[in-house]
């Protein structure tokens, strides 16, 4: 099996060429020949198109903006490898949804390879927003989620100070509470000047159906991962394959500070319910901050058609997660099952 490694040498305070040099020394219980590239956002299009051909799995370390990046070139292509992700970001919602955050955290490396060996391949959808306004058109592709209003506030304030913590190694749980001084400044904005979105939004339901609705709401939110936020499960019963995104409408800020907390304390039944459609019509009236997958994209300006449909479903490997998987791995090497051979790296290319 051919085997490449997109590291983001930026993620963690040095995580990520620890990373390759912990890949290149790994000793492979599986025959695969494993190549690591470092990410470079200037030139990633071609980094992606002349690594990635002819592989047979991408293994993507770093964030869910890492993720999303390297996805966003990845549809373009006329066959796409398997992926696996290697969480070293902030959130890592999507490593944290297909699995592979908990794999990681359990087994590492270990369970990468195993993983491997066993061969397993599920679908992960992505998802594509266009914006249009007059003559100008964008699009976005990802993942995740896509949010407009406060996160979309938050998440350049957050931008702000990560990037004055950019050059010192500041741990990634200390990065995450940068998010807190971030949401209580949107806060602070909003009690004293209370911002909605107003806008027309059309989906068509799982049966077919379309709907619409006037709405004046702080903030819009399409998650395709069912975890929000770095760990916000806003969705029990996710799919990441269905070919459905939920939507969240969220009035006040209040309410938004309750979705946050979704899954991470003892609360009971959620009142806060998504509208689950194959893809949304949403015209906007006034403007409003969105982020993509995590990270600040800029401006929806009123007057703008947004339309957000299903892209494509890209291959995923599917991780050990289960709590037999560390003695599987070692009666493997005990019985022999897993061939062990020396490593066949080649030299990180930067």
């Amino acid at each position: 099996m051919d085997c490449i490694f997109f590291v983001n040498p930026s993620s963690g305070p040095g995580q990520g060429r620890r990373l390759a040099e912990e890949i290149e020394q790994y000793v492979l219980p599986a025959a695969v020949f494993k190549q690591v590239v470092f990410t470079d956002p200037r030139r990633l299009h071609q980094q992606v198109y002349s690594c990635a051909k002819e592989k047979d799995l991408i293994v993507i370390c770093g964030g869910d903006g890492t993720v999303s990046s390297i996805i966003a070139h990845l549809v373009n292509m006329d066959k796409v490898p398997a992926l696996a992700i290697i969480p070293l970001g902030t959130g890592n919602d999507v490593a944290r949804s297909t699995g592979w955050l908990k794999s990681w955290h359990e087994l590492g490396l270990d369970g990468l390879f195993y993983a491997i060996k066993k061969g397993k391949v599920t679908s992960l959808d992505v998802w594509q927003m266009n914006i249009k306004k007059g003559d100008m058109a964008i699009s976005y592709p990802f993942c995740a989620y896509v949010g407009m209003g406060y996160d979309g506030r938050v998440c350049q304030e957050f931008s702000k100070l990560n990037r004055f913590f950019m050059k010192r190694s500041v741990p990634t749980v200390m990065k995450r509470l940068l998010y807190l001084p971030a949401g209580m400044r949107i806060l602070y904005k909003n009690l004293l000047y209370p911002e909605q979105i107003r806008c027309t939004v059309s989906y068509e339901g799982p049966k077919g159906e379309r709907a619409s609705c006037d709405t004046r709401v702080g903030q819009l939110l399409f998650c395709n991962t069912g975890f929000y936020a770095g760990g916000s499960l806003i969705c029990k019963h996710y799919s990441l394959e269905d070919g459905l995104l939920e939507f969240f409408g969220i009035k006040g800020y209040l309410s938004y500070m309750q979705l946050l907390f979704e899954g991470r304390l003892p609360v009971g039944k959620s009142s806060i319910l998504p509208i689950r459609a194959s893809g949304f019509e949403i015209t906007f009236c006034s403007s409003a901050y969105f982020q993509v997958d995590g990270e600040p994209a800029g401006v929806i300006e009123g007057g703008s058609q947004v339309n957000i449909d299903l892209l494509r479903s890209l291959p995923v490997l599917k991780p050990l997660k289960d709590r037999r998987a560390r003695k599987r791995l070692k009666d493997a090497s005990l019985e022999g099952i897993v061939e062990k051979i020396s490593s066949s790296a080649r030299p990180a290319v930067t």
